[in-house]
């Protein structure tokens, strides 16, 4: 009976390996693969400006931005209420998080990114932490935004990003709460929010709203992801 374990532990270790050399992650002498990667986020909309991106890249066990069905962060919720990254720096900063290799806010031309605009950022993977996690505020909506957990990019291949909500503002569409043109408030709204992270159902212009659906209202998907992989020569 040893014996038998003994050949399956072995036997589980070898799959485990081959299936790192496969995706690429892994050398054959057992080094983490260099590998450099381009990725771009085009925003799809015809009247939503996208902030800039808080990106993070990290390993496995970084956690998550948000979890579709449950309570958002305070980080997260100042992410998708006013575009402010700061919290989620601090949260997922490289000095204090030592499953994060780098966080930043990525910005276009030092602002944010407007309807069919692409921002483009790189990155020279050689220690093996190849997952990024992202958020980007859709800014004339009260706490709209776009993002993903964990997304690999070892591999090169593209994506569509719908709008997600973080539950943590009323979608009153006033400007009084509303960061983004025509508006320009970065003041909480005071009424119940959801209280939990789901699909947007975007811009209606009913009740108190302030905002156009002609203008600002959305089908998905909102953003595409595009990641090009390639593997760097030793």
């Amino acid at each position: 009976m040893k014996k038998t374990i003994s050949i399956f532990v072995i036997l589980g270790g070898v799959v485990a390996l081959v299936g790192l050399l496969a995706a690429g992650i892994l050398s054959a002498d057992g080094q983490d693969e260099e590998l450099r990667t381009e990725v771009s986020i085009t925003n799809l909309t015809r009247g939503q400006i996208m902030s800039p991106v808080f990106v993070a890249r990290h390993d496995s066990g970084a956690g998550s931005l948000y979890s579709l069905g449950g309570p958002a962060s305070e980080a997260m919720a100042k992410m998708a209420e006013d575009a402010d990254a700061s919290g989620l720096l601090d949260a997922w900063d490289p000095d204090t998080n030592g499953n994060v290799a780098e966080a930043m806010v990525v910005k276009l031309n030092d602002g944010p990114i407007m309807p069919g605009e692409t921002v483009t950022v790189s990155f020279d993977i050689d220690d093996g932490d190849h997952l990024m996690s992202f958020a980007s505020m859709l800014v004339t909506t009260n706490d709209a935004f776009i993002g993903a957990n964990a997304f690999d990019l070892s591999k090169s291949r593209t994506v569509f990003l719908n709008a997600y909500d973080s539950g943590t503002e009323a979608n009153s569409e006033n400007c009084a709460y509303i960061p983004g043109p025509p508006c320009g408030k970065m003041v909480h709204d005071p009424a119940r929010p959801e209280g939990f992270v789901h699909v947007h159902a975007g811009i209606h212009g009913t009740g108190d709203s302030d905002l156009d659906p002609a203008t600002h209202d959305w089908r998905d998907p909102v953003a595409r992801l595009t990641v090009k992989t390639w593997k760097l020569s030793k």
